[in-house]
């Protein structure tokens, strides 16, 4: 093996960077070249890419996002431009390609296996939505970022005894709220639909406020409801106010926290070593705490149920 791609893919998250950092490191041991290729897969289908070196690299390491670009590509959801992509990696001496992304970008990769393209996932998203992996890339940064933003929020809504509800991200898993809610000591935590019940939170304000709490705050997954929806249902239903907030891409934002840089240069590493081990249509994973890899197909089934 002399030459590997990387891209990442779908929407950015706080140690891609690493885990480019991590690919770059663990091929310089082995004198493979690295390109990464420029803005996900539209770069791939330009052939747009710029060589890897830890000159490049390494200052991006800390840093939020992805320095490489990302990108949700419709056309190369096209047969006859997978089959195009495939043919120029050949030509190009391209020996295997790394994938750093969601689910999508996972099916995109999996497209050019099959096409005879070695490739390796890692999963890059905040949501935490990925089975068969205990983490993924930037999920850890997320919770910090909810945690401390809300806190300050909630400083201004004891002030002026203010209700709250807080839609974070999370379309299909509801982690991000669970896990920010618990370390928040919301009054309410709405991860999934049935945790939804607006006589509930009716109960639940009424015993934080006999407590004399000044705030009262829900944290909401996306995948539930919006947090203007829920302030409509609350207040036709009881006499609340609600204050909605939507935090948005500030949960994406801002350097990785330290597990995020280190799981990235884990992931990053391991798919090199799964390259050269000649595994295709794998992704990488932690499993009781420990780096591993899965496969495409597992996962995917697991998604679609």
């Amino acid at each position: 093996m002399k030459r590997i791609g990387v891209l990442t893919s779908g929407g950015d998250a706080p140690g891609m960077n690493a885990a480019i950092n991590g690919i770059v490191d663990e091929a310089r041991k082995h004198n493979i070249e690295v390109r990464g290729y420029l803005e996900g897969y539209t770069g791939l289908i330009a052939n747009d890419y710029i060589e890897l070196t830890p000159e490049v690299v390494k200052p991006h390491h800390h840093v939020g996002g992805t320095f490489l670009g990302t990108s949700r590509s419709e056309e190369f959801k096209k047969a006859e431009v997978q089959a195009g992509v495939a043919k120029q990696l050949k030509q190009d001496n391209v020996d295997g390609l790394v994938v750093i992304g969601g689910d999508g970008s996972y099916h995109g990769a999996y497209s050019l296996s099959k096409l005879g393209i070695q490739t390796i996932g890692i999963p890059g998203t905040i949501d935490n939505d990925i089975p068969l992996t205990e983490l993924t890339l930037g999920f850890k940064t997320a919770i910090r970022n909810v945690v401390e933003t809300v806190d300050i929020i909630m400083q201004s809504a004891s002030s002026h005894k203010h209700l709250y509800c807080i839609e974070v991200m999370g379309r299909r898993a509801g982690d991000i709220a669970r896990w920010t809610g618990r370390a928040l000591d919301a009054d309410g935590i709405i991860a999934e639909p049935g945790d939804f019940d607006v006589n509930l939170v009716k109960e639940t304000i009424e015993k934080s406020q006999a407590m004399n709490k000044r705030y009262q705050l829900f944290i909401l997954a996306e995948g539930v409801m919006s947090a203007q929806e829920f302030k409509e249902v609350v207040e036709r239903e009881t006499r609340y106010p609600i204050h909605p907030l939507l935090l948005g891409h500030i949960q994406r934002g801002g350097n990785p926290v330290a597990e995020d840089r280190i799981l990235g240069l884990d992931f990053g590493e391991h798919a090199v070593a799964l390259l050269r081990e000649g595994k295709t249509e794998r992704c990488t994973a932690v499993i009781d705490n420990k780096v591993t890899d899965v496969s495409f197909e597992e996962t995917f089934a697991l998604i679609e149920k």
